[in-house]
C-alpha cells in the first residue's frame, strides 16, 4: 500500500506544481500606462477609456489601465522614445512615419478614395494590414488597432481656399510628414512642421497663418478661436494608432494578450464609428462658432501636387507599397 501511495504522490507532484504555477501566474497583475496628447474631451480619450473598460470586463484587476491625456507624459514625438525606454507602456497617436519612414504611405495626400477604402487597408486583416502591422512590430511596437482621425481640411485666418493655388504663399502648420512638405510646396504654400501641443499658440502668435486637421480636432482644440475659414479640402486622412511597446506586449502571458486584442478590436471599431459621426456633426458646430465653411473646393486641383509627393516618396516608401495601398479594395 505504501508503495502505491508513494508512486501516486510522485505522479501527482508535477501536476500540483503546474497547478500552483498556473495559479501564481493568474494572480500576477500588470499596470498599463497609455498616453495621448489630446484633451480629455477628444476621441482619443474615449477610445482609451473604452479599451480600459472592455479589458477590465474580461480580466478584472489583472491589468490596470491608466490613461494620461493632454500631453501629461510629453509630446507625441516623445512617446516613441518613452515606449522604448519603458517610461510609458503604450500610446494613442498618429506618428508612424517616424517609427518607419515606409509607413508614411498611410499619410500620402489623396491616397484614400473614401472610408471603405481606409477600412480595407487597415481594419479587415488583409495582406496590406498584416504587412503594415509587421513593420511596426519589427521596430518595437505592437499595433492594437488603427484608428480614425478623419479626413483633414485646411483652415485659414484671412482668406478662403477653394483650389490648390489659393494656398500660394500661405504659412501653414503641418505635422512632421515628409511627403506633405513636398505636396504643400507643390500647392504653393510654405509648410512648417510644428508639434501639435504648440499649434494653438503658433496660430495665436502668427507664427503660422493656417493649419489642417479633421473637424473633431479643430473643435476640441478650439482652433476656431484663431482661424476664420474651414475649407473642406479632404486632402488627406492620417490614421491614428493605439500601440504598446513590443517589450511590454511580450511580457504578457498568452491569455492576457488574447484579452488585450479582443478589447482593442472592440474599442477600435467604437472609436472609428464615433470619430466619423463626430467629424460629420462638428462641421455645423464649427459654423455656429463663427467659422466660414467653404464647401465648394475643387479637390481635383490638388491631384498634381499629390502625384508629385508620390513620385518623390517612392525611393523611401517603395513604389509597390504605394500601389498596394492605392489598389486595395
Amino acid at each position: 500500500m505504501k508503495h502505491i501511495i508513494d508512486k501516486t504522490a510522485r505522479l501527482l507532484a508535477p501536476l500540483a506544481l503546474a497547478a500552483f504555477a498556473a495559479g501564481a501566474s493568474a494572480q500576477q497583475t500588470y499596470t498599463m500606462r497609455i498616453a495621448h496628447a489630446q484633451p480629455a474631451t477628444h476621441g482619443y480619450q474615449i477610445w482609451a477609456e473604452k479599451f480600459r473598460d472592455e479589458l477590465k470586463a474580461q480580466v478584472g484587476s489583472r491589468i490596470d489601465v491608466k490613461i494620461f491625456p493632454n500631453a501629461q507624459l510629453g509630446k507625441e514625438t516623445e512617446y516613441i522614445e518613452g515606449m522604448k525606454l519603458g517610461t510609458i507602456d503604450g500610446a494613442v497617436f498618429g506618428r508612424h512615419g517616424q517609427i518607419d519612414p515606409r509607413l508614411d504611405v498611410l499619410n500620402l495626400p489623396m491616397i484614400y478614395r473614401d472610408d471603405a477604402h481606409i477600412d480595407a487597408v487597415l481594419r479587415q486583416g488583409k495582406p496590406i494590414q498584416l504587412q503594415l502591422d509587421q513593420m511596426m512590430y519589427d521596430k518595437g511596437f505592437k499595433v492594437l488597432g488603427w484608428g480614425e482621425l478623419g479626413f483633414r481640411h485646411v483652415t485659414t485666418k484671412t482668406a478662403p481656399v477653394r483650389k490648390a493655388a489659393d494656398l500660394k504663399g500661405v504659412d501653414i502648420r503641418i505635422p512632421t510628414v515628409d511627403p506633405w512638405i513636398v505636396a504643400f510646396k507643390a500647392w504653393g504654400a510654405n509648410p512648417t512642421p510644428i508639434d501639435f501641443a504648440e499649434l494653438y499658440s503658433a496660430l495665436q502668435q502668427g507664427v503660422v497663418k493656417a493649419q489642417e486637421n479633421p473637424p473633431e480636432i479643430i473643435f476640441t482644440s478650439k482652433i476656431y478661436e484663431v482661424q476664420k475659414y474651414l475649407n473642406l479640402t479632404s486632402h488627406a486622412n492620417i490614421p491614428s494608432q493605439m500601440v504598446l511597446s513590443r517589450a511590454y506586449w511580450e511580457k504578457l502571458p498568452k491569455d492576457l494578450q488574447d484579452a488585450v486584442m479582443k478589447a482593442a478590436t472592440v474599442s477600435r471599431d467604437y472609436q472609428v464609428k464615433t470619430a466619423r459621426e463626430a467629424n460629420a456633426r462638428l462641421v455645423a458646430e464649427l459654423e455656429k462658432k463663427g467659422m466660414t465653411v467653404v464647401r465648394d473646393v475643387d479637390r481635383a486641383s490638388f491631384e498634381a501636387g499629390a502625384q508629385e509627393s508620390y513620385a518623390k516618396s517612392e525611393a523611401v516608401i517603395g513604389k509597390d507599397l504605394i500601389k498596394a495601398v492605392r489598389d486595395t479594395k
